[in-house]
């Protein structure tokens, strides 16, 4: 082999070297782990080392749950926080990994349940529910992973925007996240290349059941209604309800119906009060939603505290007055107009017919949707109904555990019903949406258009597993064409799926194809995958790149004692450079940087052929380099690299403010303390940490005590929060490159 040859494999082997960790065992208790899972792994662990968390969005089916249990087994606490729907899907997969844990739900954690133990380890399944910071259990869990690694998994971590993903990166990299682009933030989600999809059920490209529009009188009384009478404390969201009317109306006559009686519910509500000088806030005027489809005749005087102002109360009465004359109007158009429902059961049955050996579920946002359809079709042979209160055949109720073995008897272990007994179309509310296998099935039906659309993603993954189907189809129940006309909702939908993609990559197509049969009045927004190539996707290239890199000789190859520099031939001006600390930086038209797009795109071109140096061609790559890394040094030391977010700000003013008032005998101990505590400040740690010492900091102030004993206490805050990550002094050590790949022509 030609030396030049030979070192192009070796700085390749370095690279490697650098950024991956050795391949796990693939045993699992009785699992066997595929390989593109011990990648995933390789990576999570590495993470977790590194960062101190880390967030796995796999698509759905992709074993996500083993990598996660594989990660604990390295634990001797593990702390794992699920939706309680999910608690038996843990139990049987972690007792087949031989993976001993704690369990703790999502809504116990809303209510306040925080388990006690010490943790050393936390793994939170379906994180995207962690995306509002002012939520209790969003605080709860702050607190939990303040002193414990945390492995996020979400096979939609973006649900509408990219705070989403901050506030969920933010729980191990502190407030910091909210200030980072996709592309920054997109570096803590651990994604495999798309071509491990090799194997799993192909998605066919979803198409839309069409109905016939009705004459537009519903809509046109649903737009006609005038903005509702509102609780005290409660912004005019008149237009909003509006649109939730008409949503509901997409949804089906059902939907509309019970919309309509929860309006109903509040307007009694506030002319109760009214009549007694009273206006109900919020939070009162609940009282009158606890009790179905009966109007509550309540006590205003005890359960309202408000009183108005008079013009307040006419203001009311008009509102009211006006709500009710065209709440009775749209009521008598319902009844003398068809029900579209009827179109839709139609539209249903349609499609069974085209796809008579194949089990379709259906899911609507909406349980009155769900109802309405199950009692129109309860006739129909294995039809099932599943929604958060009940699970129903035509027979009568039976378990949700009965009737998911009936309609997925391989996904939930059972054995086959006879054929009279199978369900082979459950209509279900999404509460079947999230961490569900139902392989069996091989057709969805979205019987109403979601405003978050990783449902619509989150529905068709408890179909994509391995084990089930080739292929998985989707159709979608389009709404009237005047609703979507007025809704947009296609193309808000869109919209929303380009955002997450930017971030987190393209998975399966959720959204069909705009066509002959296209709703009216919406517009493609989606970004094909030409368009945008997603940095979590980039990584997991690459990543697999690296792979074929790595010397089989050792799972990590050790790192050679100088830097090795090579030259590829490429028609691309650049370099690729591998650090002793574990990252890469490189450098493509002029500007030096982390981007991992990049690093894919010089990955691809590093495969090529190897060529000379050219004259001070490693000197000026170097030299690049180092004023890149001095640049990044200088702001981490300034304190600059991020500006401090609110809660590091109160941190800050109080060590000012602390100093400041110190006595001179003090100084010799508390200086010293003060100069490590922000020294700490410019890494960063956990959102819950941060909390901790914002809460620390203001009681310090407001308390005035002893300054040595209150600085003792907030450096054990951090320390103890930042115990598993990488120490201060190994951050302040230079990092040195250890391979350099150039590219560019080859010298004439």
């Amino acid at each position: 082999m030609p030396l030049a040859d030979a070192r192009l494999r070796a700085a390749r082997a370095a690279i490697a070297a650098v950024c991956l960790e050795g391949l796990p065992d693939p045993t699992l208790g009785s699992v066997q782990l595929r390989e593109d899972q011990r990648r995933i792994l390789a990576r999570a662990t590495h993470a977790l080392e590194q960062q101190g968390g880390c967030l796995i969005g796999e698509d759905v089916g992709r074993g996500k749950t083993f990598v996660a249990l594989a990660l604990a087994r390295r634990w001797s606490h593990p702390l794992v926080i699920a939706p309680a729907s999910l608690r038996s899907t843990w139990r049987g997969a972690a007792e087949r990994a031989e993976v001993a844990y704690t369990f703790t739900s999502h809504e116990s954690l809303s209510r306040g349940g925080e388990p006690s133990a010490p943790f050393d380890g936390i793994i939170v399944d379906e994180s995207h529910h962690f995306r509002t910071t002012s939520t209790r259990r969003y605080a709860a869990l702050a607190r939990l992973a303040a002193r414990a690694p945390i492995v996020l998994l979400s096979a939609t971590p973006l649900q509408n925007r990219t705070r989403d993903l901050a506030a969920q990166i933010a729980l191990f990299h502190g407030e910091g996240a909210f200030s980072l682009d996709v592309n920054a933030l997109a570096r803590f989600v651990i994604r495999g290349d798309d071509a491990a999809d090799a194997g799993m059920p192909a998605v066919v490209a979803p198409e839309w059941l069409t109905l016939d529009a009705d004459d537009g009188r519903v809509l046109r009384a649903i737009l006609d209604l005038p903005s509702p009478a509102r609780p005290l404390d409660s912004g005019d969201a008149g237009a909003l309800r509006t649109i939730g009317l008409v949503r509901a109306w997409a949804s089906s006559r059902a939907a509309l119906q019970a919309t309509l009686r929860s309006r109903r519910r509040l307007a009694t509500a506030i002319a109760q009060g009214v009549e007694e000088g009273r206006a109900p806030t919020r939070l009162e005027a609940r009282a009158w939603h606890a009790a179905e489809d009966v109007v509550q005749l309540g006590f205003p005087a005890i359960l309202m505290h408000g009183s108005p102002a008079e013009s307040t109360l006419t203001e009311l009465r008009t509102a009211l007055h006006d709500d009710a004359s065209s709440t009775e109007r749209l009521t008598e158009i319902l009844r003398d107009s068809p029900d579209p429902d009827t179109a839709r059961v139609s539209a249903i049955r349609r499609l069974r017919a085209i796809h008579p050996a194949s089990r379709i579920i259906a899911f609507s946002e909406y349980a009155s949707t769900v109802s309405a359809v199950f009692a129109a079709m309860r006739g129909d042979a294995g039809v099932g109904m599943l929604t958060a209160r009940e699970a129903r055949i035509a027979s009568g109720r039976i378990t949700r555990e009965e009737l998911l073995a009936r309609f997925a008897p391989l996904a939930q272990h059972a054995r086959p019903s006879p054929a009279h007994e199978s369900v082979t179309l459950l209509l279900a509310t999404d509460l079947l949406s999230e961490g569900v296998n139902l392989q069996d099935a091989s057709i969805v039906l979205h019987l109403d258009l979601p405003w978050n659309p990783a449902r619509l993603a989150q529905r068709v993954g408890r179909l994509r597993r391995p084990g089930g189907a080739s292929e998985v189809r989707a159709y979608l129940l389009a709404p009237p064409a005047n609703a979507a006309a007025l809704l947009d909702a296609d193309a808000r939908l869109r919209r929303k799926l380009a955002a997450a993609e930017r971030v987190i990559g393209a998975g399966f197509q959720v959204m069909p194809a705009l066509g002959a049969h296209a709703i009216a009045g919406t517009r493609d927004a989606r970004v094909s995958s030409d368009e945008v190539s997603a940095s979590a996707t980039a990584a997991g290239a690459f990543m697999e790149r690296l792979e074929r890199w790595r010397r089989p000789a050792s799972p990590r190859a050790r790192l050679p004692g100088r830097c090795i520099v090579v030259a590829v031939d490429a028609h691309t001006t650049g370099w690729l450079a591998a650090l002793n600390d574990g990252r890469v930086v490189n450098m493509l038209d002029g500007r030096t940087g982390e981007s991992l797009h990049v690093a894919r795109r010089l990955a691809e071109l590093a495969e090529g052929r190897s060529r000379p140096l050219v004259p001070d061609e490693t000197r000026t790559a170097l030299v690049a380099l180092r004023a890149w890394l001095d640049a990044e040094q200088l702001a981490t030391t300034c304190g600059i690299a991020e500006s401090p977010g609110p809660l590091r700000r109160i941190v800050i003013d109080w060590l000012t403010s602390l100093a400041r008032s110190l006595r001179r005998h003090e100084h010799a101990v508390a200086l010293p303390l003060i100069a490590r505590l922000r020294d700490r400040l410019r890494l960063p740690f956990p959102l819950g940490a941060e909390r901790l010492m914002a809460e620390h900091a203001l009681h310090s102030r407001d308390c005035h005590g002893d300054a040595i004993e209150t600085l003792t206490k907030a450096l054990r805050i951090v320390d103890e929060s930042v115990h598993y990550k990488r120490s201060v002094e190994n951050r302040r050590q230079r990092p040195e490159p250890v391979a350099l790949i150039l590219f560019g022509p080859s010298p004439s």
